[in-house]
């Protein structure tokens, strides 16, 4: 347990939520972590150290060269030798003393613990680490994996080899880990009291060059402060004399504080944040990697696009060039029935009618074969302009299949070149390959050709069949009107002269007034030319709306599915790039959240080191 009754409840009260707020965010961080690839195992163990490390008691750990003594300020703490000392490297591993009922020893893999029933344990677990230095290189590696654990760091070393190059080394490594280290000089029982003064002076100074801090600085003896603790009572002089009383100070009255809780928080707060950093940057560097292939994709996009608009465009030349056909025939037909119903035939087109009455007609038009209508439709090749258009239709079909199967293939060729060079770590997360689609559907086109063949059939059939009755009508009708504005007449002049001399003056004027109704009954026949005319061209041009509408819809269906084999074909390249940025994107989204929630917690530390 935790040694809080020096802690005021309400200090208390903030210490455990700032605890919890803590454990929550890290427990969160743990999950963000897992889904970046990549991270070092060794970034994501110290979390999950930070995790338990929050709720263990204190961590002081002991480091420094083979034969230092931290084995031996182990033994003088707890005032009995549970630790080996030897003239050999003795400790190959991580060995933490904890609390416990009794003497007990575990070991899971390079980490030893022992349980001791030793009151100072209540509140600290103390570490004892593989000697710095030693012949053991393993040991050395030990001994910084486990670095990241310490509350704060003991640096042991003899009264007579102190801070050499190397310890120095290491505390810059110390200070780079955000640790705050104890300078412990050992065995100073050997020195006389002035050259204490002198190794003490010459620690702080190096300190200071080296380091720019002033540590605090313990001189102690592990012998003589076993050989107290086994006195009964306690040997109190040889105690303080030993220098272990500044030890029992600090684990009494500072790690006893609130600032022993502040401490205790600060640890995991600085694991996490070194974590959150490290994979900060890895997903930092893999977003420059990706940015690369990001624009690859968006230039595959932009060819997608461009191959689009193409294709589009290739359907309006098409479009264009078969309604301008369309109007084409719609123009000479509007000519050829302008011909049939001429003002200048009206004399012809007057006996024509009066074949029809009598039933001449009839069989002229069995002995000629083709009718007034199919002669001037043929004569201005209205038919053979109609029959262009299926022609110019079914070249539509193939100029787009062409076109999308070689914009395809270089698509696919470029994106496998994308995909060779992705490194290792992206090409292994692809899924599906990069290839030319199977099958190319082609029934857009084909489906519609029954329904454009029938509107050209009825184009075709339906006008020359109504124009050639409407044209015997009309004859009849001409013929009609004129034999009897003929016979009026003669009636009304052999009325209006019966036994009388006629004047010739009035005679005149009867048969110019009927001379006037043949010319009207004449003239009506190309009026009546110029509306089956406009109704001819009005219901083609309806024929050519329902059949470019049918073939525009077909076509955008048809570019639309090119579109779409296209992205298929690249598909497993763009769908990693985007996933990955998106991916990424959410990962530093939380892991800013993540720092952002760190800072909070360390200010809430601060206030409780202000209230301390």
């Amino acid at each position: 347990m935790l040694e809080t009754e020096l802690i005021p409840g309400k200090l208390l009260s903030q210490y455990e939520a700032v605890r919890r707020q803590q454990h929550e965010e890290i427990t969160t961080l743990l999950e963000t972590l897992g889904r970046v690839d990549g991270l070092p195992e060794q970034e994501m163990e110290q979390v999950r150290d930070a995790l338990f490390h929050a709720n263990h008691p204190f961590l002081m750990v002991m480091i420094g060269p083979f034969g230092s003594g931290k084995s031996s300020i182990i033994n003088a703490l707890l005032g009995e030798e549970i630790m080996e000392v030897g003239p050999i490297p003795t400790t190959d591993r991580i060995v933490i003393l904890r609390r416990g009922a009794d003497v007990q020893r575990t070991r899971t893999g390079d980490v030893e613990t022992i349980f001791h029933p030793s009151p100072m344990l209540e509140n600290l677990s103390l570490v004892d680490t593989p000697g710095l230095e030693s012949v053991f290189r393993a040991h050395e590696d030990v001994t910084r994996r486990f670095l990241h654990r310490a509350d704060v760091v003991l640096l042991v070393m003899l009264a007579t080899q102190v801070l050499t190059a190397s310890n120095l080394t290491f505390l810059q490594e110390l200070k780079a880990y955000g640790k705050r280290a104890i300078m412990v000089v050992n065995q100073v029982d050997v020195l006389e009291p002035d050259d204490r003064e002198r190794v003490r002076d010459f620690v702080l100074e190096q300190s200071r060059l080296h380091l720019a801090t002033d540590p605090k600085i313990w001189l102690v003896s592990a012998r003589q402060a076993l050989a107290a603790q086994q006195q009964t009572p306690r040997d109190e002089i040889g105690w303080d004399e030993s220098g272990f009383a500044d030890i029992e100070e600090y684990i009494k009255e500072t790690l006893g504080n609130l600032q022993r809780l502040r401490q205790k928080l600060e640890t995991p707060v600085q694991i996490c944040q070194n974590a959150t950093k490290s994979a900060l940057d890895l997903i930092q560097e893999r977003q420059s990697a990706l940015d690369d292939h990001r624009k690859t994709l968006e230039n595959i996009e932009a060819q997608i696009t461009q191959g689009e608009r193409e294709q589009h465009r290739a359907v309006e030349t098409s479009l264009d060039t078969i309604a301008d056909t369309w109007n084409e025939a719609a123009a000479r037909g509007n000519q050829a029935i302008g011909e049939m119903f001429q003002f200048s035939r009206g004399i012809g087109l007057f006996f024509s009618g009066l074949g029809e009455i009598v039933g001449i007609g009839r069989l002229f038009r069995r002995f000629r074969g083709q009718t007034r209508a199919e002669e001037a439709f043929e004569q201005h090749k209205v038919r053979e302009t109609l029959r262009r258009i299926p022609k110019e239709t079914d070249q539509l079909g193939p100029r787009l299949e062409g076109r999308d199967l070689q914009d395809i293939d270089d698509l696919v060729d470029y994106t496998r070149q994308a995909v060779e060079q992705l490194p290792p770590s992206l090409s292994s997360k692809l899924i599906g390959k990069i290839q030319t689609p199977l099958r190319y559907e082609r029934s857009f086109l084909r489906e519609i050709k029954g329904p454009l063949d029938d509107i050209m059939r009825e184009a075709e059939r339906f006008e020359t069949g109504h124009l050639d009755r409407t044209l015997r009508n009309t004859l009849i009708i001409l013929a009609l009107w004129e034999i009897l504005t003929l016979c009026l007449t003669l009636v009304v002049a052999g009325g209006a002269f019966s036994g009388v001399v006629p004047d010739i003056g009035e005679l005149l004027l009867v048969f110019g007034i009927g001379l006037g109704f043949v010319i009207v009954g004449l003239a009506l026949v190309p009026l009546r030319g110029w509306f089956l005319a406009k109704n001819y061209e009005h219901r083609l041009r309806a024929h050519r709306d329902d059949y470019m509408d049918k073939l525009r819809r077909a076509s955008n269906d048809m570019i639309a599915h090119g579109v779409q084999l296209r992205r298929d074909a690249t598909a497993p390249f763009t769908r990693l790039i985007e996933s990955q940025n998106e991916l990424l994107g959410e990962l530093r989204t939380d892991l800013n959240a993540h720092q952002q929630a760190f800072i909070r917690i360390q200010g809430g530390l601060a206030e409780l080191a202000h209230k301390d």
